[in-house]
């Protein structure tokens, strides 16, 4: 019996716990900088006055899901205030459907400018090619 059989037998197995712990750690860092993102996105919009001639401001920010394994299953709540929030439909997102409800142009417009400072703010954090749904809704 060769004296390399023990060397054959355990390379593999140390090579895999040797990549397993680069990719936890690779992925608890990714995770750690998305979650940070989307704070940072609650921190920048709570309290904004929407632009334009509109009565919009936001009232509310909150976001939920996974970040680590679909961005897809993530969500941003944006709850509006202000004369002009009825007109937001419930759940609106600003690349939402072509038949589907739509506020007034000048309420779309201010929402396509949070949307824009929204995106801008989840671009740091590793949601440049995926991010998560953001949706505004009027306040109940």
């Amino acid at each position: 019996m060769s004296p390399l059989i023990p060397y054959f037998v355990l390379s593999p197995i140390v090579a895999g716990g040797l990549v397993w712990w680069s990719l936890t750690r690779l992925g608890k860092k990714r995770n750690a900088r998305a979650k940070g993102s989307l704070d940072a996105v609650v921190t920048r919009l709570r309290g904004q006055k929407a632009p334009g001639a509109v009565d919009l401001f936001v009232q509310d920010v909150s976001w939920s899901g996974e970040t680590e394994l679909s961005p897809q299953n993530c969500r941003i709540r944006v709850v509006m205030g202000g004369r002009d929030a009825a007109g937001i439909p419930p759940r609106f997102e600003v690349e939402s459907a072509p038949g589907a409800p739509r506020p007034p142009a000048d309420v779309l417009a201010a929402l396509r400018v949070l949307d824009a400072q929204a995106t801008e703010a989840l671009k740091g954090g590793g949601w440049s090619w995926q991010r998560p749904t953001v949706s505004f809704e009027p306040a109940a």
